[in-house]
C-alpha cells in the first residue's frame, strides 16, 4: 500500500498535504490532491444531477481521457462513470449538492486511475489528526527520483 501511495505521490507531483493515511487503514487523497491528479493526467469530468432534494442529492460523474483518433487526432473519450451522494444521514454540511459533486469527482478520478484502497477526503468522516503517508525521508527519496 505504501508503495502504491508513493507512486501516486511521485507520478502526480503531490505534496505532503495531498495524501495521508487514515487511522482505519486506508489512504486518503485530499481535494487538492484529486485536482492535481485530474490535471496531471488530463482527465475531463462532466456531471449530471440525478436527484436534487433538500435531504438527498445524487450526482453522476463521467470521466473522459484523451485518446488518438485516426480521423480526428486527439479526442476525449468516456472512461468511467460513478456517483456521489450526500444525504442528511451521511453529510453534516447543509450544502449537500456541493458535497455530492465533490464525492463524485473524487470517486471518478480514483476509479479512472484504477487506484485501490484509496478514498477522497470528502467521502469519509475523519479526525483532524492526519498522519502523512509519506514521511520526510521518503519525500527526499521521491524528489531524487524525478
Amino acid at each position: 500500500m505504501k508503495d502504491l501511495m508513493n507512486k501516486i505521490y511521485k507520478d502526480n507531483d503531490l505534496d505532503k498535504s495531498d495524501v495521508y493515511k487514515d487511522r482505519r487503514g486506508f489512504s486518503i487523497i485530499t481535494r487538492s490532491g484529486i485536482e492535481k491528479i485530474q490535471a496531471k493526467n488530463e482527465i475531463s469530468v462532466s456531471y449530471e444531477v440525478i436527484k436534487a432534494e433538500l435531504d438527498n442529492c445524487i450526482v453522476k460523474a463521467t470521466s473522459f481521457v484523451k485518446e488518438d483518433d485516426e480521423l480526428n487526432g486527439e479526442v476525449y473519450v468516456p472512461k468511467m462513470e460513478t456517483f456521489g451522494s450526500a444525504t442528511k444521514d451521511n453529510c453534516r454540511q447543509p450544502f449537500r449538492m456541493e458535497i455530492a459533486e465533490k464525492r463524485a469527482l473524487a470517486r471518478v478520478i480514483i476509479k479512472t486511475m484504477n487506484y485501490t484502497n484509496v478514498l477522497g477526503e470528502d467521502e469519509i468522516s475523519y479526525q483532524k489528526e492526519k498522519s502523512s503517508l509519506v514521511n520526510d525521508n521518503d519525500l527526499d527519496a521521491i524528489k531524487n527520483l524525478k
